[in-house]
């Protein structure tokens, strides 16, 4: 998912950058180190409510995550007011770092929800709000 020609900005949390995500940003349940199991660890780290990332604007709470292959996609809500509250974030291993990469912040639950299922390969399947106006 990580597109090689993506600027790589610095962040708060050694061993991770991050990937249109321009605010130095610190990721607290990121390993501190690297090793063969790593995103399983940090994934095992993100429980609900739990701090995914936080900056001088925002923190992002863990609404859900999973791990497929080599990615862990993680759904996040924005704690306190902001007007697109839920976010999906991308998170891979290259060159021994923690890559995070913003996928795209949302108005709503549904449209984060989507994106999330859509990423994690799980099908969210049509709801009757799918044919409503």
């Amino acid at each position: 998912m990580l597109n090689q020609s993506e600027t790589l900005y610095p962040s708060l949390t050694p061993l991770a950058v991050q990937v249109r995500w321009k605010v130095p940003t610190e990721f607290p349940a990121c390993p501190e180190e690297f090793t063969d199991d790593a995103l399983l660890l940090y994934e095992s780290r993100l429980s609900f409510s739990s701090v995914f990332a936080r900056n001088q604007l925002s923190t992002s709470l863990v609404v859900d995550r999973n791990l497929k292959d080599d990615d862990l996609i993680v759904l996040t809500h924005f704690a306190g007011e902001a007007i697109k509250n839920w976010a999906v974030a991308h998170i891979s291993i290259h060159d021994g770092l923690f890559h995070h990469r913003s996928e795209f912040t949302f108005f709503s639950l549904k449209g984060a929800l989507k994106h999330f299922c859509e990423l994690t390969g799980e099908g969210l399947g049509d709801s009757i709000d799918d044919y409503c106006s």
